[in-house]
């Protein structure tokens, strides 16, 4: 099958750099599909056999023109209701509009799909989370924390997205942390951009200089290391389509504070630190609660590591596109992959 795997007008240098790009990419491959990546659609073959949509945003000007060729369009990712309600009337409309062009619609939170339900009409949403890779794993049996006294977090630091991940909660938060846990340290990960100087302003306000550390880009590699050594790892956001970095702190042993709102409770279930409410009050309380007692912790790490196990790994979903995308096939290239031996086959082999 030749699938072309389509995130419109986006920078190539971030299709491996994003982590739910490269799952796709690697669930495309593992299922035996001969991949084409595309940005535009000049780019999309037309002996492609299947279009692979990333977001809803764009479909309205693409899905037309695919499906004047003939082409099946899966279409997967987050669209995310708290940002759709924020869109102007036309922007909501294109959205609605473009969703028509779908085959398929496959959406990686069950609270996207009942909170859009209420919005708008949705044709036979499907369900498939994102997965944590295999390398986010705890680094020993017994999940032992090496930096106990460390909170962590990743984040890009444009503005809106730093407000939305609660960050400058975050320090507030730490200033009481310090006055209970002096020993205890931030430490503070992502691509700085234009939001990171309110961060050090607040920082330098509140005479935290040497207890936070800014990161600023790290690698996948440090991201794990820290994930799998710190005390905690911290993500109340105002809105998650699904959290997959919560998703891979838990992976890695490390017990998440984390708030209820949107898709965070689904990911987490009871394997993480709730906080009561969004105050630095509350935030603190859990982060002291975590960090103070490191045997419980851990333990609570091991539940979250093993609920990611059951429930986020890759093997969902790729057995989940190995069994959709043949039926979507025109009956022309259906047949002929089923006398190929398909992608089913391929899946089976990879298992």
């Amino acid at each position: 099958m030749h699938v072309t795997f389509l995130v419109y007008r986006l920078q190539r240098d971030r299709l491996m750099t994003t982590e739910f790009y490269r799952q796709d990419l690697e669930v495309l491959e593992s299922i035996g599909c001969k991949v084409t990546v595309a940005t535009s659609l000049k780019e999309v073959p037309r002996s492609t056999d299947l279009v692979f949509v990333w977001w809803w945003t764009w479909l309205w000007l693409v899905g037309p023109v695919l499906k004047l060729r003939g082409i099946p369009v899966c279409v997967t990712g987050s669209l995310e209701p708290e940002i759709y309600e924020g869109y102007r009337w036309y922007q909501r409309l294109l959205v609605r509009w473009g969703m028509r062009f779908a085959d398929k619609s496959v959406f990686v939170s069950r609270y996207m799909i009942e909170r859009l339900r209420k919005l708008m009409d949705l044709d036979g949403p499907l369900y498939c989370p994102h997965v944590v890779m295999d390398e986010y794993r705890p680094l020993s049996p017994t999940n032992e924390r090496a930096e106990p006294r460390v909170v962590f977090n990743v984040a890009w630091k444009r503005t809106e997205n730093m407000k939305r991940k609660m960050l400058p909660e975050l320090i507030e938060a730490f200033a009481l942390v310090k006055e209970r846990m002096p020993e205890a340290r931030l430490v503070l990960a992502g691509e700085p951009v234009d939001g990171q100087a309110l961060l050090e302003r607040m920082v330098e306000e509140r005479s935290l200089e040497g207890h936070v550390e800014f990161l600023g880009k790290i690698s996948k590699e440090q991201k794990i290391r820290y994930m799998q050594s710190c005390g905690a790892y911290y993500q109340c956001s105002r809105h998650e389509g699904f959290g997959l970095a919560i998703a891979e702190a838990m992976a890695c042993g490390a017990p998440v504070v984390v708030n209820r709102r949107t898709a965070i409770p689904e990911v987490v279930g009871d394997a993480g630190y709730y906080v009561e409410d969004e105050t630095p009050e509350a935030i603190a309380d859990r982060l002291v609660e975590a960090l103070a007692d490191p045997e419980a912790s851990r333990e609570l790490g091991c539940e979250a590591a093993d609920r990611v196990d059951r429930l986020f790994r890759f093997a969902r979903r790729r057995d989940f596109f190995a069994d959709l995308l043949p039926k979507m096939l025109r009956p022309g290239i259906a047949r002929r992959e089923s006398q190929a031996g398909g992608v089913g086959r391929a899946a089976s082999s990879a298992a």
